[in-house]
C-alpha cells in the first residue's frame, strides 16, 4: 500500500491542505482581534459622547 501512487497523491493533498490552513488560522485571528478592537472603540466613543 505505501508503494501506491494513489496513496502518496493522496497523502501529499492533505498535507497541503493541512499547510494551507494555518494561514487561514491566522488571518481569522487577525479578523477576531480587529472586531473586538473596533467593538473597544465604539464603546469608549459611546461613552465620551453621551451626556452626563
Amino acid at each position: 500500500m505505501l508503494k501506491s501512487p494513489l496513496f502518496w497523491k493522496m497523502t501529499s493533498l492533505f498535507g497541503a491542505v493541512l499547510l494551507l490552513l494555518i494561514p487561514i488560522m491566522l488571518i481569522r485571528q487577525v479578523i477576531v482581534e480587529r472586531a473586538d478592537y473596533r467593538s473597544d472603540v465604539e464603546d469608549a466613543i459611546r461613552q465620551s459622547t453621551s451626556g452626563p
